[in-house]
């Protein structure tokens, strides 16, 4: 088998212990702050979680970038030079469309290194459900899958895995065009709380509300139960806009109904949290 390294944008949220041992390389995005551009690199480089959700609290307004194909080709062209492959795990195409930016940049790199490959997936998720695929990713190069193997496995596997998340700003849900004025208005008022899942082609999509994040908590968990098989181990994650209490909270509901699940808790990607905002917590696992 032919070697290849593992890549995956910051739009995921993946165990850094794998990054550091080298397992998977994460590439940069970047996202909007009161018109300043500034970069999310997961590390000690660019911005980091605490600062950014500073101005999430003060409502500073705030987009996201997708990556453009020439980007992709400045991040990848140096490891095809050095005859490099890379697969490439990608933030969904249902809500960026910085995948398909990747696979015109794959074509342009084919022509000018026909012996080396960039191979984007589109992983139809974000955050820790992406981290998930990318754990499923690294266990199939481990495993001497080649780098067309294990995209085909991704692609069969990524439809098995589940997410939902409890928002707590409905003003970044509103910013982003998810809810209307009128909802965000009478949700704040009756302490209403969206609850919001990823569809099977990587759109979303709200599928509930609670009262206050007690209750949206244990809906979280009942939708996990419904989908996840707890008899056996497997990998959830748990990502949260900075606030660790929270999602240690709901780790320890999980656990106490999933004894197998090796739960992880990762800080919540600038990337998504321009999105869903303050106090959110992202769920992540694989179906049954």
């Amino acid at each position: 088998m032919k070697d290849y390294l593992l890549f995956m944008d910051v739009s995921g949220d993946v165990d850094r212990a794998l990054v550091e041992q080298g397992k998977v390389k994460l590439l940069p995005m970047e996202f909007v702050i009161n018109n300043d551009v500034y970069t999310y690199t997961d590390d000690e480089q660019g911005m980091g979680i605490g600062q950014f959700y500073e101005f999430v609290a003060q409502k500073a307004p705030m987009s996201t970038t997708q990556i453009s194909p020439n980007r992709w080709v400045e991040f990848v062209e140096p490891y095809l030079q050095e005859g490099h492959s890379v697969l490439c795990l990608c933030l969904s195409s249902g809500l960026s469309a910085s995948y398909n930016s990747a696979v015109m940049a794959a074509e342009e790199l084919e022509q000018k290194y026909p012996e080396a490959e960039f191979v984007p997936v589109d992983s139809l998720r974000a955050t820790g459900i992406a981290g998930v695929i990318c754990e499923r990713m690294i266990e199939n190069k481990e495993k001497g899958l080649s780098i067309h193997e294990n995209k085909k496995d991704l692609e069969e596997f990524r439809v098995k895995t589940s997410g939902c998340a409890y928002v707590d700003d409905l003003d970044s849900l509103k910013r982003g065009g998810r809810i209307s004025k009128a909802v965000a208005f009478v949700g704040g008022l009756l302490g209403i709380k969206p609850l919001i899942q990823f569809n099977k082609d990587g759109t979303l999509s709200m599928w509930g509300k609670e009262r206050g994040y007690k209750k949206s908590m244990h809906t979280m968990v009942k939708y996990y139960l419904e989908r996840a098989d707890v008899n056996t181990p497997h990998t959830v994650y748990i990502t949260h806009a900075n606030d660790e209490n929270y999602a240690n909270e709901l780790a320890a509901e999980i656990k106490a109904v999933s004894p197998n699940a090796n739960i992880k808790i990762r800080p919540l990607s600038p990337i998504i949290g321009v999105h869903l905002g303050t106090s959110a917590m992202v769920l992540g696992f694989t179906d049954k």
